[in-house]
């Protein structure tokens, strides 16, 4: 992925330490959170240690490992419940699945990842591993794909810099295979990706546009690998939703 090069100040740092804790990752060491962010083992434990003590975070006295706090987890709550896209999506997610029974996702770019912004489950739910504020690699998601797609050509040739880490047989990983995908996605309107991240689950996905016509988003279905899967292909707006 595209790595900024930048230095952070204490109050970035802080945020980044925060945005590394997640249902996949629900407690780190110092040691890890230093690796992740890059700063050094004593810079990690002052942050933590600030955190710790407004509460943001809070620490197991037994392994020593730290996780989120309740002001964070209800700040965390506040944002969903307000933020206009998760609030209007929701209508159009449920009928999606009531049309499709596969579960449906509204998605973000965050940086260089995809994020979750919402999500319904289907009455088959498979093991995605997938939830509101997961992120995801971009290269090998129907959500990432059609967002990258409708990047400035700047952010894509950088992007395709870095090196694609390869999920399953199919990810794609050479970056000129990726750029034909895109260019294709951007003609077609929706992405498709078959067993890209996950083997057995294929996911379809389709951009939302703002009232000014640029892509802030994306809505997409995922689901087990059926030879004839039900598509989300057409652009949604804003306003639609």
């Amino acid at each position: 992925m595209i790595k900024d090069k930048k230095r952070f100040t204490s109050l970035e740092n802080a945020l980044r330490l925060l945005e590394l804790l997640s249902w996949d990752e629900p407690e780190l060491g110092i040691n890890e959170i230093a690796d992740r962010l890059g700063i050094a083992n004593s810079t990690a434990h002052r942050l933590a240690t600030t955190l710790l003590s407004e509460g943001f975070l809070t620490k197991d006295l037994h392994n020593k490992l730290y996780r989120l706090g309740t002001p964070t987890l209800a700040l965390g709550n506040i944002i969903t419940r307000q933020s206009k896209l998760h609030m209007t999506s929701q209508y159009t997610l449920e009928s999606l699945v009531q049309q499709t029974n596969e579960t449906a996702h509204i998605g973000v770019l965050k940086g260089v990842e995809i994020m979750y912004l919402n999500k319904v489950e289907c009455s088959h739910p498979i093991r995605l591993l997938s939830y509101i504020g997961k992120r995801n690699p971009v290269h090998c998601t129907s959500t990432g794909q059609v967002l990258l797609a409708h990047q400035s050509p700047k952010f894509i040739e950088e992007f395709l810099l870095n090196k694609l880490e390869k999920y399953t047989p199919k990810t794609i990983t050479d970056s000129q295979a990726l750029l034909h995908r895109l260019e294709q996605i951007k003609k077609q309107g929706y992405s498709l990706c078959i067993e890209e991240m996950h083997k057995g689950v294929s996911s379809i996905s389709a951009p939302i546009r703002s009232p000014k016509g640029q892509v802030i988003a994306s809505i997409s279905i995922a689901g087990l690998t059926r030879l004839s899967l039900p598509a989300v292909t057409k652009t949604y707006s804003y306003s639609s939703l």
